[in-house]
């Protein structure tokens, strides 16, 4: 019994025994929290993928992906204050993503804030120009002022561009007289 002892005895005395995390698994904490957070959002598990998603942002507030997750579960729930704050939380720390601004604009425009909404799509489309999401959302926007002629040109560019449009979006445009081109 004692020779078993002996090496546990001497290897407590060889490791280092620290307190802190392992630096390697901590550099990897927050990304892999958000990818597990996507995976949850993609089988509907909105609540799951949140909970992950604001670990990732506790355990590193300047991951910027955390954020843009949860303001990505935010809007799809309908919580556009929350939303708007976590897509603002994102671009204070990447600002060269041009689907955050599109999304940010889409959100402050379900909230009828047109001018900030209008400013966001042009910054997404400054950084990409061929960000279908920020084409969808003008294509809403010129619904909304029913300007028609340019809903017509940003769904059309928004369809170009991958994006598909809901049927009670293209019902409107069509009953207005809009040329949707079919991909």
């Amino acid at each position: 019994m004692r020779v078993g002892l002996v090496p546990l005895v001497v290897l407590a005395f060889i490791l280092p025994v620290t307190s802190e995390a392992d630096p390697v698994s901590d550099a990897h904490f927050a990304p892999d929290a958000v990818d597990c957070g996507w995976r949850y959002f993609e089988q509907g598990d909105h609540a799951s993928a949140l909970r992950r998603f604001q670990m990732a942002i506790r355990h590193d507030p300047d991951f910027a992906p955390a954020y843009f997750g949860a303001a990505h579960v935010y809007t799809s729930e309908g919580k556009l204050d929350d939303a708007i704050k976590y897509y603002r939380e994102f671009l204070k720390r990447d600002t060269l993503y041009g689907l955050a601004c599109a999304n940010l604009g889409y959100a402050l425009l379900q909230q009828g804030k047109f001018p900030e909404a209008v400013a966001m799509l042009n910054r997404a489309l400054d950084i990409d120009p061929k960000c279908g999401e920020a084409h969808l959302c003008y294509a809403k926007y010129y619904a909304c002022t029913m300007d028609w002629k340019d809903a017509e040109q940003s769904v059309n560019k928004a369809i170009k561009y991958g994006q598909k449009l809901d049927p009670e979006l293209r019902e409107i445009l069509e009953r207005h007289g809009v040329k949707i081109a079919e991909n």
